[in-house]
């Protein structure tokens, strides 16, 4: 089952970058410095706004881990790779 989840980044994306329909994977950072194992993964569908993409995951209760996050960061494997930290995470319903 696929769910779907909102991603506001605390910067924007920087223009022409190609990151739509391509694999993601996101790590939180906890409180005691530890991090998410393993790692979320899924893919970015929608670019909805500079600083906001939606992405697919067949992996279900991401937000479980936001919940519980000091932060967290965004990878979105472009080849170069693109890291971006998170400022909101919401599930769409």
């Amino acid at each position: 089952m696929t769910t779907y989840y909102d991603i506001t980044l605390t910067s924007d994306i920087p223009h022409g970058s190609d990151i739509l329909n391509r694999p993601c994977t996101i790590v939180f950072t906890y409180p005691n410095g530890s991090h998410s194992d393993p790692s979320y993964s899924g893919t970015i569908f929608a670019w909805q706004t500079a600083n906001t993409v939606r992405i697919a995951s067949a992996v279900l209760n991401i937000e479980a881990g936001w919940v519980g996050a000091n932060g967290g960061s965004l990878t979105i494997d472009t080849g170069g790779g693109l890291a971006f930290g998170i400022s909101a995470f919401a599930k769409v319903p």
